[in-house]
Protein backbone atom coordinates (compact mmCIF):
# COMPACT_ATOMS: atom_id res chain seq x y z
CA UNK A 1 0.00 0.00 0.00
CA UNK A 2 1.56 3.27 -1.10
CA UNK A 3 0.84 6.41 0.88
CA UNK A 4 3.82 8.38 -0.40
CA UNK A 5 1.89 11.09 -2.21
CA UNK A 6 -0.92 11.55 0.28
CA UNK A 7 -1.27 14.58 2.54
CA UNK A 8 -3.95 14.30 5.19
CA UNK A 9 -4.54 17.08 7.71
CA UNK A 10 -7.43 15.67 9.71
CA UNK A 11 -7.53 12.98 12.32
CA UNK A 12 -10.05 10.42 11.09
CA UNK A 13 -11.25 9.43 7.64
CA UNK A 14 -12.88 6.51 5.92
CA UNK A 15 -11.60 4.85 2.77
CA UNK A 16 -13.17 2.20 0.59
CA UNK A 17 -11.68 -1.31 0.43
CA UNK A 18 -9.94 -2.39 -2.79
CA UNK A 19 -8.05 -5.66 -3.49
CA UNK A 20 -4.87 -4.03 -4.78
CA UNK A 21 -4.78 -1.59 -1.87
CA UNK A 22 -3.97 1.34 -4.13
CA UNK A 23 -4.53 4.95 -3.16
CA UNK A 24 -4.35 7.96 -5.43
CA UNK A 25 -2.32 11.05 -4.57
CA UNK A 26 -5.11 13.19 -5.97
CA UNK A 27 -8.38 14.15 -4.31
CA UNK A 28 -10.08 10.98 -5.49
CA UNK A 29 -8.98 8.01 -3.39
CA UNK A 30 -9.68 4.49 -4.70
CA UNK A 31 -9.73 1.76 -2.08
CA UNK A 32 -12.67 -0.49 -2.86
CA UNK A 33 -13.72 -4.08 -3.46
CA UNK A 34 -16.02 -2.64 -6.11
CA UNK A 35 -13.77 -1.04 -8.73
CA UNK A 36 -16.36 1.71 -9.24
CA UNK A 37 -16.50 2.61 -5.57
CA UNK A 38 -14.60 5.66 -4.51
CA UNK A 39 -14.39 8.36 -1.91
CA UNK A 40 -14.28 12.01 -2.94
CA UNK A 41 -12.46 14.54 -0.77
CA UNK A 42 -13.75 18.03 -1.45
CA UNK A 43 -12.31 21.37 -0.36
CA UNK A 44 -13.70 20.83 3.11
CA UNK A 45 -11.75 17.88 4.55
CA UNK A 46 -14.79 16.76 6.53
CA UNK A 47 -16.99 16.72 3.46
CA UNK A 48 -16.85 13.37 1.72
CA UNK A 49 -19.21 10.96 -0.01
CA UNK A 50 -19.14 7.18 -0.32
CA UNK A 51 -20.34 4.75 -2.96
CA UNK A 52 -19.89 1.32 -1.44
CA UNK A 53 -21.10 -0.77 1.48
CA UNK A 54 -17.55 -1.85 2.41
CA UNK A 55 -15.65 0.76 4.39
CA UNK A 56 -12.41 0.58 6.31
CA UNK A 57 -11.49 3.13 8.92
CA UNK A 58 -8.03 4.61 8.62
CA UNK A 59 -6.36 6.67 11.30
CA UNK A 60 -3.78 9.40 10.84
CA UNK A 61 -1.54 9.35 13.90
CA UNK A 62 1.97 10.78 14.33
CA UNK A 63 2.30 11.30 10.60
CA UNK A 64 1.40 7.71 9.73
CA UNK A 65 -1.71 6.08 8.36
CA UNK A 66 -2.76 3.01 10.27
CA UNK A 67 -5.33 0.68 8.74
CA UNK A 68 -7.72 -0.61 11.38
CA UNK A 69 -8.22 -3.96 9.67
CA UNK A 70 -4.51 -4.72 10.12
CA UNK A 71 -4.73 -4.04 13.84
CA UNK A 72 -7.72 -6.37 14.05
CA UNK A 73 -5.84 -9.10 12.21
CA UNK A 74 -2.82 -8.68 14.49
CA UNK A 75 -5.09 -8.80 17.56
CA UNK A 76 -6.53 -12.10 16.36
CA UNK A 77 -3.08 -13.57 15.67
CA UNK A 78 -1.84 -12.54 19.11
CA UNK A 79 -4.97 -13.94 20.75
CA UNK A 80 -4.53 -17.32 19.03
CA UNK A 81 -0.82 -17.35 19.81
CA UNK A 82 -1.42 -16.73 23.51
CA UNK A 83 -3.80 -19.70 23.84
CA UNK A 84 -2.49 -23.17 24.64
CA UNK A 85 -5.29 -24.84 22.65
CA UNK A 86 -6.88 -24.06 19.29
CA UNK A 87 -9.48 -21.28 19.53
CA UNK A 88 -13.01 -21.34 18.11
CA UNK A 89 -14.63 -18.61 16.06
CA UNK A 90 -16.98 -17.84 18.97
CA UNK A 91 -14.09 -17.53 21.44
CA UNK A 92 -12.29 -15.10 19.15
CA UNK A 93 -15.48 -13.11 18.59
CA UNK A 94 -16.18 -12.92 22.33
CA UNK A 95 -12.60 -11.97 23.19
CA UNK A 96 -12.23 -9.25 20.56
CA UNK A 97 -15.75 -7.88 20.65
CA UNK A 98 -15.81 -7.80 16.86
CA UNK A 99 -18.80 -8.89 14.77
CA UNK A 100 -18.76 -12.57 13.91
CA UNK A 101 -18.81 -11.81 10.18
CA UNK A 102 -15.76 -9.55 10.52
CA UNK A 103 -13.80 -12.15 12.48
CA UNK A 104 -14.73 -14.88 10.00
CA UNK A 105 -13.62 -12.74 7.04
CA UNK A 106 -10.29 -11.91 8.69
CA UNK A 107 -9.68 -15.55 9.61
CA UNK A 108 -10.47 -16.66 6.07
CA UNK A 109 -7.91 -14.24 4.65
CA UNK A 110 -5.31 -15.26 7.22
CA UNK A 111 -5.97 -18.92 6.47
CA UNK A 112 -5.57 -18.34 2.74
CA UNK A 113 -2.09 -16.93 3.43
CA UNK A 114 -1.26 -19.78 5.88
CA UNK A 115 -1.00 -17.46 8.88
CA UNK A 116 -3.67 -19.52 10.67
CA UNK A 117 -4.99 -23.05 10.20
CA UNK A 118 -8.48 -24.37 10.88
CA UNK A 119 -8.75 -27.92 12.25
CA UNK A 120 -11.53 -30.47 11.77
CA UNK A 121 -13.43 -29.05 14.74
CA UNK A 122 -13.51 -25.54 13.31
CA UNK A 123 -10.93 -24.18 15.73
CA UNK A 124 -7.93 -22.10 14.77
CA UNK A 125 -4.21 -22.26 15.54
CA UNK A 126 -1.22 -20.40 14.12
CA UNK A 127 -0.02 -21.42 10.66
CA UNK A 128 3.40 -22.35 9.35
CA UNK A 129 3.88 -19.01 7.58
CA UNK A 130 4.41 -17.35 10.95
CA UNK A 131 7.00 -19.99 11.78
CA UNK A 132 8.83 -19.20 8.56
CA UNK A 133 8.78 -15.49 9.32
CA UNK A 134 10.06 -16.09 12.84
CA UNK A 135 12.89 -18.20 11.45
CA UNK A 136 13.82 -15.43 9.01
CA UNK A 137 13.78 -12.87 11.80
CA UNK A 138 15.81 -15.13 14.10
CA UNK A 139 18.35 -15.79 11.36
CA UNK A 140 18.82 -12.11 10.61
CA UNK A 141 18.96 -11.20 14.31
CA UNK A 142 21.55 -13.89 14.99
CA UNK A 143 23.71 -12.85 12.05
CA UNK A 144 23.45 -9.17 13.01
CA UNK A 145 24.50 -9.92 16.57
CA UNK A 146 27.44 -12.06 15.49
CA UNK A 147 28.56 -9.72 12.73
CA UNK A 148 28.51 -6.45 14.64
CA UNK A 149 32.03 -6.65 16.07
CA UNK A 150 33.57 -7.82 12.77
CA UNK A 151 31.81 -4.97 10.96
CA UNK A 152 33.26 -2.45 13.38
CA UNK A 153 36.71 -4.05 13.12
CA UNK A 154 36.70 -3.82 9.32
CA UNK A 155 35.40 -0.26 9.45
CA UNK A 156 38.15 0.74 11.85
CA UNK A 157 40.82 -0.82 9.63
CA UNK A 158 39.64 0.51 6.27
CA UNK A 159 37.85 3.71 7.33
CA UNK A 160 35.23 2.77 4.74
CA UNK A 161 31.56 1.79 5.01
CA UNK A 162 30.91 -1.84 5.93
CA UNK A 163 27.57 -3.47 5.14
CA UNK A 164 25.89 -6.69 6.22
CA UNK A 165 23.30 -8.07 3.80
CA UNK A 166 21.14 -11.11 3.11
CA UNK A 167 19.38 -12.38 0.01
CA UNK A 168 15.68 -11.56 0.13
CA UNK A 169 13.35 -12.27 -2.79
CA UNK A 170 16.26 -12.41 -5.23
CA UNK A 171 17.61 -9.03 -4.13
CA UNK A 172 20.29 -7.78 -1.77
CA UNK A 173 18.71 -6.63 1.51
CA UNK A 174 20.86 -4.39 3.73
CA UNK A 175 20.40 -5.33 7.39
CA UNK A 176 23.28 -3.57 9.16
CA UNK A 177 26.00 -1.02 8.45
CA UNK A 178 28.92 0.82 9.99
CA UNK A 179 29.47 4.06 8.11
CA UNK A 180 32.75 5.50 6.93
CA UNK A 181 33.97 8.55 8.86
CA UNK A 182 34.78 10.29 5.57
CA UNK A 183 32.53 13.15 4.52
CA UNK A 184 32.18 11.56 1.08
CA UNK A 185 31.14 7.95 1.50
CA UNK A 186 28.96 5.22 0.05
CA UNK A 187 26.12 4.10 2.31
CA UNK A 188 23.04 1.99 1.63
CA UNK A 189 20.01 2.73 3.78
CA UNK A 190 19.05 -0.12 6.10
CA UNK A 191 16.03 -2.07 4.91
CA UNK A 192 16.53 -1.11 1.28
CA UNK A 193 17.34 -3.59 -1.47
CA UNK A 194 19.58 -3.64 -4.51
CA UNK A 195 20.19 -5.75 -7.59
CA UNK A 196 22.38 -8.84 -7.42
CA UNK A 197 24.01 -8.44 -10.83
CA UNK A 198 25.79 -5.14 -10.14
CA UNK A 199 26.82 -5.52 -6.49
CA UNK A 200 29.63 -7.45 -4.84
CA UNK A 201 27.16 -8.50 -2.14
CA UNK A 202 24.79 -9.90 -4.74
CA UNK A 203 27.54 -11.94 -6.34
CA UNK A 204 28.67 -13.63 -3.13
CA UNK A 205 25.08 -14.21 -2.01
CA UNK A 206 24.64 -16.23 -5.22
CA UNK A 207 27.86 -18.23 -4.85
CA UNK A 208 26.06 -21.48 -3.96
CA UNK A 209 23.35 -21.04 -6.57
CA UNK A 210 23.53 -23.10 -9.74
CA UNK A 211 23.91 -21.39 -13.09
CA UNK A 212 20.31 -22.33 -13.87
CA UNK A 213 19.07 -20.69 -10.68
CA UNK A 214 21.11 -17.58 -11.39
CA UNK A 215 19.76 -17.32 -14.92
CA UNK A 216 16.22 -17.56 -13.57
CA UNK A 217 16.91 -14.74 -11.09
CA UNK A 218 18.44 -12.56 -13.80
CA UNK A 219 15.43 -13.15 -16.01
CA UNK A 220 13.04 -12.20 -13.22
CA UNK A 221 14.92 -9.15 -11.95
CA UNK A 222 16.50 -7.93 -15.16
CA UNK A 223 20.03 -6.58 -15.59
CA UNK A 224 19.64 -2.83 -15.48
CA UNK A 225 22.68 -0.87 -16.62
CA UNK A 226 23.66 1.26 -13.62
CA UNK A 227 26.96 2.50 -15.06
CA UNK A 228 29.03 1.91 -18.16
CA UNK A 229 30.80 -0.91 -16.26
CA UNK A 230 27.66 -2.85 -15.29
CA UNK A 231 27.45 -6.44 -16.50
CA UNK A 232 24.29 -6.57 -18.59
CA UNK A 233 24.34 -10.02 -20.21
CA UNK A 234 23.79 -13.39 -18.49
CA UNK A 235 26.89 -14.82 -20.17
CA UNK A 236 29.12 -12.10 -18.72
CA UNK A 237 27.58 -12.49 -15.28
CA UNK A 238 28.02 -16.28 -15.25
CA UNK A 239 31.64 -15.79 -16.27
CA UNK A 240 32.05 -13.38 -13.36
CA UNK A 241 30.39 -15.85 -10.98
CA UNK A 242 32.88 -18.56 -11.92
CA UNK A 243 35.69 -16.20 -10.93
CA UNK A 244 33.90 -15.29 -7.68
CA UNK A 245 33.49 -18.95 -6.69
CA UNK A 246 37.15 -19.63 -7.47
CA UNK A 247 38.60 -16.81 -5.37
CA UNK A 248 35.97 -16.84 -2.60
CA UNK A 249 35.05 -13.17 -2.70
CA UNK A 250 33.51 -10.68 -5.13
CA UNK A 251 34.32 -7.23 -6.44
CA UNK A 252 32.11 -4.43 -7.68
CA UNK A 253 34.34 -2.40 -9.97
CA UNK A 254 32.24 0.75 -10.45
CA UNK A 255 29.38 -1.46 -11.63
CA UNK A 256 26.74 0.00 -9.32
CA UNK A 257 28.08 3.49 -8.62
CA UNK A 258 30.34 5.20 -11.12
CA UNK A 259 32.83 6.26 -8.45
CA UNK A 260 32.24 3.28 -6.20
CA UNK A 261 34.32 0.20 -5.50
CA UNK A 262 33.29 -2.66 -3.26
CA UNK A 263 34.55 -6.03 -2.06
CA UNK A 264 32.34 -8.66 -0.40
CA UNK A 265 32.69 -12.10 1.17
CA UNK A 266 30.06 -14.69 2.13
CA UNK A 267 28.84 -15.94 5.50
CA UNK A 268 28.01 -19.66 5.69
CA UNK A 269 25.93 -21.64 8.17
CA UNK A 270 26.40 -25.23 9.31
CA UNK A 271 24.68 -26.56 6.18
CA UNK A 272 27.25 -24.71 4.00
CA UNK A 273 24.50 -22.40 2.78
CA UNK A 274 25.34 -18.74 2.16
CA UNK A 275 23.14 -16.96 4.72
CA UNK A 276 24.64 -13.49 4.51
CA UNK A 277 27.51 -11.41 3.25
CA UNK A 278 29.76 -8.58 4.40
CA UNK A 279 30.99 -5.85 2.09
CA UNK A 280 33.34 -2.89 2.31
CA UNK A 281 32.50 0.04 0.03
CA UNK A 282 34.38 3.22 -0.77
CA UNK A 283 34.98 5.78 -3.44
CA UNK A 284 37.02 4.26 -6.26
CA UNK A 285 39.31 7.27 -6.18
CA UNK A 286 40.19 6.49 -2.55
CA UNK A 287 39.54 2.74 -2.11
CA UNK A 288 42.12 1.36 -4.54
CA UNK A 289 42.13 -2.12 -6.01
CA UNK A 290 45.72 -2.65 -4.85
CA UNK A 291 44.76 -1.80 -1.27
CA UNK A 292 41.79 -4.16 -1.46
CA UNK A 293 43.76 -7.10 -2.83
CA UNK A 294 46.87 -6.63 -0.68
CA UNK A 295 45.40 -5.47 2.64
CA UNK A 296 41.63 -5.78 2.80
CA UNK A 297 40.67 -9.16 1.35
CA UNK A 298 42.59 -11.18 3.93
CA UNK A 299 41.00 -9.34 6.86
CA UNK A 300 37.55 -9.49 5.28
CA UNK A 301 37.75 -13.25 4.72
CA UNK A 302 39.11 -13.82 8.23
CA UNK A 303 36.15 -11.99 9.74
CA UNK A 304 33.48 -13.64 7.61
CA UNK A 305 35.02 -17.07 8.30
CA UNK A 306 34.86 -16.30 12.02
CA UNK A 307 31.14 -15.50 11.77
CA UNK A 308 30.60 -18.66 9.71
CA UNK A 309 32.39 -20.84 12.28
CA UNK A 310 30.19 -19.48 15.06
CA UNK A 311 27.17 -20.39 12.92
CA UNK A 312 28.47 -23.96 12.72
CA UNK A 313 30.34 -23.89 9.42
CA UNK A 314 33.34 -26.21 9.73
CA UNK A 315 34.71 -26.64 6.21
Amino acid sequence: MNYNNILIKYSTLFLQERPNGSLSGRKVFYFSANSRSMCYFRNNPKSYTFRSHKIWQVYYMAGKLEVQVLHRAFDILELIGNCAEPVSLKQITDATGLPKSTVYRLLSNLENRNYVCCDNHGSYHLGFQLLMISQWAEREFEIKQLARNPLETLNEFTKETVHLAVLEKNRVLYVDTVESPHALRLVAKLGTTNFVHCTALGKVLLMKHSDEEILEILEQEGMERKTEYTLTTPADFLREMRAVRKRGYALDERECELDGRCVAAPIYDKTEKVVGAVSISGLASRFSLDFIEQEVVGKLLANTRHISRVLGYVK
